[in-house]
């Protein structure tokens, strides 16, 4: 999986076991793009991540589910 295949409605597991929704995908074309992620288990926290973060797997996983 690269940047480039990061879509909204993905899910991923954060390394604590959390559940997230890719929500939108941000780029203004200057820096690497982010991943607006809104929690599984409360819906009122959202986060914004860089797209390479989401995919190091020491952070996040694929949600398989």
């Amino acid at each position: 999986m690269d940047v480039e295949s990061i879509r909204p409605g993905q899910r991923f597991v954060s390394h604590e076991l959390y559940g997230w929704v890719v929500e939108a995908v941000l780029q203004d074309g200057y820096t690497v793009p982010h991943a607006r992620l809104r929690a599984l288990y409360d819906p009122e926290i959202v986060r914004v991540v860089a797209c390479p973060v989401l995919l190091n797997p020491a952070r996040f996983r694929p949600d398989s589910k």
